[in-house]
């Protein structure tokens, strides 16, 4: 399989819970996991990794990895780990929704960091991507409230995707969790109309 633009992986420990991010690098059918230290991660004849492609989606897989002192000058990380896909799990498109462009600013909550200021680049009914200056990590909800059409909703997004962006801020896709009752209708309206080009 080759992964179209994927920077962050998700590796599963042997309990099948436990996950670390990891940085990937991706050249034509060549995958390597850039692990931070040489025992972050450990030769696995399969191991379950997600990946996180910005084109492709979230996919799951099942992978062998072999880890190695890292002889590349380009690379800047000390080890690496090749990495092969035996078995592709699930692919789920994370751009199956229209999204339209937003640019608010909103106050978000993140567990253990309190509030903070981001502003919400884009919207669909699956998600958002949001840029901020704080830092979140892949799996993390945020929370905030969103007033769409006339009712006000607190919503609740898991971090899926991270880019880092210019001058220390960060770049958030995220997928929506459970939706209030209604929420999804108005959302689905609010794009609708803002495509349309009905509202600002």
């Amino acid at each position: 399989m080759v992964l179209n633009d994927c920077t962050v992986c998700a590796v599963y420990g042997p309990d099948g819970e436990t996950q670390q991010r990891v940085p990937v690098s991706c050249s034509g059918e060549q995958i390597i996991l850039l692990p931070g230290a040489e025992h972050e991660l450990s030769d696995s004849a399969k191991v379950r990794i997600d990946f996180f492609d910005s084109q492709m989606g979230y996919i799951q897989t099942n992978c062998q990895i072999a880890v190695r002192k890292n002889d590349d000058p380009a690379i800047k990380s000390a080890w690496v780990a090749d990495c092969s896909i035996l078995e592709v799990l699930q692919i789920r498109e994370m751009r199956r929704f229209v999204r339209v462009g937003l640019g608010k600013e909103v106050v978000m909550t993140l567990s253990g960091k309190g509030e903070f200021e981001a502003v919400i680049q884009n919207i669909s009914e699956g998600g958002i991507f949001f840029v901020s200056t704080t830092r979140a990590q892949w799996g993390d909800i945020v929370s905030f409230s969103y007033c769409f059409i006339e009712q006000e909703y607190r919503l609740e997004a898991k971090v899926l995707r991270e880019e880092e962006l210019l001058n220390g801020r960060y770049g958030y896709g995220c997928e929506f969790q459970e939706l209030p009752i209604g929420a999804g209708r108005d959302i689905r309206q609010f794009v609708y109309l803002r495509e349309q080009g009905r509202i600002l």
